[in-house]
């Protein structure tokens, strides 16, 4: 009941009722702090489940444990449902939106054109060089490889960092399976405050292994929620100053 009653509150906070999973319709609109936005996103299942991700259950925390937040960086933006979700809870935050997929990015730009939040059409890595995007199902499940001949940029996490300020006080990462490289390089990680991440086990990984990078990086775990090979963390810098 707990739950729901969130859940509700979340909706509301949008602009629209929710009453139970299993009725659950998406809404055409929402309000962010009164302004009307026309969702615009592909016809397909994934999306339902993100709009219900992070629009709804708040899987990412938005407000939990979380404080005084100036700069938001979403890397694997979609088609910017957490970009919604975040400018609703601050309204004064600069937020930057990476996302490498050329199908998505119309919904993404469209979604929050209004809402001041810069779109980089980049993927990201722990190194700058060019990528593919592979995209043979719903789009919050395509993901990118190394490709020299490749027609996407990608950018290192230094490099969104430093155009951001040069620290970020809350990282959204949900990258399919990306995250595994940028854990590779240590330094970016020291600017960064707040870590909230979908995480992916496609290669043998396990939940420890996400764990135990985060923890090498610098990070406390707070909140773990596993489902099956992926699931979402909430780590904070124990190293900030």
């Amino acid at each position: 009941m707990r739950r729901l009653l969130k859940s509700q509150i979340n909706a509301l906070r949008l602009g629209f009722f929710f009453a139970r999973f299993s009725a659950f319709r998406m809404p055409e609109r929402v309000n962010v702090r009164g302004t009307t936005i026309r969702l615009h996103y592909p016809p397909e299942y994934g999306a339902k489940c993100d709009f219900i991700g992070c629009c709804v259950l708040n899987v990412y925390g938005l407000n939990e444990r979380l404080s005084d937040l100036k700069s938001i960086l979403d890397i694997g933006a979609n088609v910017g449902f957490f970009c919604i979700a975040a400018r609703s809870r601050y309204p004064g935050a600069t937020i930057h939106a990476y996302e490498p997929n050329p199908r998505t990015l119309p919904f993404l730009q469209s979604n929050v054109e209004q809402l001041g939040i810069t779109i980089f059409p980049e993927a990201v890595g722990a190194g700058a060089g060019h990528v593919s995007v592979i995209d043979t199902g719903d789009c919050n499940g395509a993901r990118t490889v190394e490709d020299r001949s490749g027609a996407i940029l990608q950018v290192s996490l230094d490099r969104t960092i430093e155009r951001i300020g040069g620290s970020v006080d809350l990282l959204k990462l949900d990258c399919e399976g990306a995250e595994w490289e940028m854990f590779r390089s240590a330094v970016p990680w020291r600017h960064v405050r707040n870590v909230r991440m979908e995480y992916h086990l496609s290669d043998g990984q396990r939940v420890e292994d996400v764990k135990d990078a985060l923890s090498n990086l610098g990070f406390q775990v707070i909140h773990v929620e596993a489902d099956g090979m992926m699931g979402t963390v909430w780590a904070v810098s124990q190293n900030w100053k």
